[in-house]
């Protein structure tokens, strides 16, 4: 019998004091399977320790030429369900259903320099935007309604630039008039800016706080248009075949890639190995099997206590995971029952989350985490930038007023000459 995920441990009986042994799911099937049908059994690696690949000879590689060759009597894999194996393999009922992730580096935790935009979402700024506009509108078609030699000059100006003054937290310009329904206007308007100023202040006090952690490559589009990143795939398996012969869409673009310096493999074997260093050095991704990363990331995070790595949103050729035998195995209608009764009663899902400490724990770390630490330069200098923008374009506009206005004092001084 065959494994994917096997692993020696110290044996004295076994030849050479190792003995090559098999956990998890698959493992316990294994076990399971002995037990009820009552055999023996010994795990055997494929001599190139992949999956399988069928050649140009007819022949296959890996784990699928052990079973082809009646080397073995069947693999609990799992393996992915295709029908060019399927001509040559018999598949039990699937055990669950597998993707092919990009697994990435995060970023290192930044600030938005332009976080304090994010307390109010846009629909709220055009609903002040809006308040006011009608705010001003209703003030100014109250000032024309009383009558003219009640009125002080620039009364309604005044009534409606003193709500622009309010949500700019300024001081009211006083008129001699003052009705009733200017002071309840006036009141009801900056109760509504206390409530929204305040409630803004405490947001963005929050949010000075947070910290965005970047993680770029959700797609393999995002993959694809970058050329400095590599990207690690391993060989001889099913999506090499997919990748040769695709015709459109991203996988036809990473299948262009084969063969060039953009497209590294690695075994099963090799993949810890690759993602400790090229992945978190920010150089490659990996492109695989989600099966397999939810072993990868465990370890990483029982070595450093972090998730230093995530998956991305978007998958890829999705399909049935299941074991395989050889063909008219005697094993199968037994492994088809049992296979059943473990899915359907939720044990194989508990057997793959307790085969690594950890399992889990880093399939979805959050983007955003909250830091305390003091405010600096690099935190608030889109505030900053906003502040000079509009100092800039105030003196551009007092530049134009000056500029305008003494043009017209100039010809008014030319008529009454």
């Amino acid at each position: 019998m065959v494994a994917q995920m096997a692993f020696t441990v110290a044996d004295p009986t076994a030849p050479g004091g190792k003995r090559l042994t098999f956990g998890g799911g698959a493992g316990n099937i294994t076990e399971m399977l002995s037990t009820i049908m009552n055999f023996t059994y010994t795990y055997v690696r494929s001599p190139d320790k992949t999956w399988g690949l069928l050649q140009s000879d007819g022949t296959w590689t890996g784990m699928m030429g052990l079973i082809t060759r009646e080397e073995v009597e069947f693999t609990p894999g799992p393996f992915y369900m295709d029908i060019t194996r399927s001509q040559w393999v018999d598949f039990s009922p699937f055990v669950f259903v597998g993707n092919y992730l990009i697994l990435a580096a995060r970023g290192r935790p930044e600030v938005d320099p332009w976080g304090f935009l994010l307390p109010l979402r846009p629909t709220v700024w055009v609903a002040v935007l809006t308040a006011l506009w009608a705010v001003c509108v209703v003030m100014l078609i109250l000032s024309f309604c009383v009558p003219s030699y009640m009125q002080e000059p620039g009364m309604a100006d005044t009534n409606t630039f003193n709500c622009v003054r309010i949500l700019f937290q300024e001081d009211m310009k006083r008129t001699k008039s003052r009705w009733w329904w200017e002071r309840v206007m006036l009141g009801v308007w900056m109760l509504m800016m206390v409530v929204l100023t305040q409630s803004y202040v405490g947001n963005l006090m929050s949010l000075l706080a947070v910290r965005y952690i970047d993680e770029p490559y959700q797609r393999l589009e995002d993959v694809l248009d970058n050329s400095d990143i590599g990207i690690i795939v391993a060989p001889n398996t099913i999506i090499i075949k997919y990748l040769e012969t695709a015709t459109s869409g991203p996988l036809h673009e990473l299948g262009k890639l084969i063969g060039t310096k953009r497209v590294a493999y690695s075994r099963f074997g090799e993949l810890q190995n690759s993602m400790e260093t090229f992945v978190r050095a920010a150089t490659h991704v990996i492109f695989d099997l989600d099966i397999n990363f939810f072993n990868l990331l465990p370890k990483s995070f029982s070595l450093t206590g972090r998730c230093d790595f995530y998956l991305s949103r978007s998958v890829y050729a999705t399909s049935p995971m299941a074991m395989v035998t050889q063909k008219n195995s005697p094993f199968l209608p037994r492994i088809n029952k049992l296979t059943y009764t473990l899915v359907e009663s939720g044990l194989y899902d508990k057997w793959m989350k307790y085969s690594e400490p950890n399992f889990g724990t880093c399939k979805n770390p959050p983007r955003i985490i909250t830091v305390n630490t003091i405010l600096s330069l690099t935190s608030l200098w889109g505030m900053f930038a906003s502040l000079g923008f509009g100092f800039t374009l105030a003196v551009v506009v007092l530049a134009m007023e000056l500029v305008c206005g003494g043009a017209r004092w100039g010809q008014k001084s030319q008529v009454a000459t």
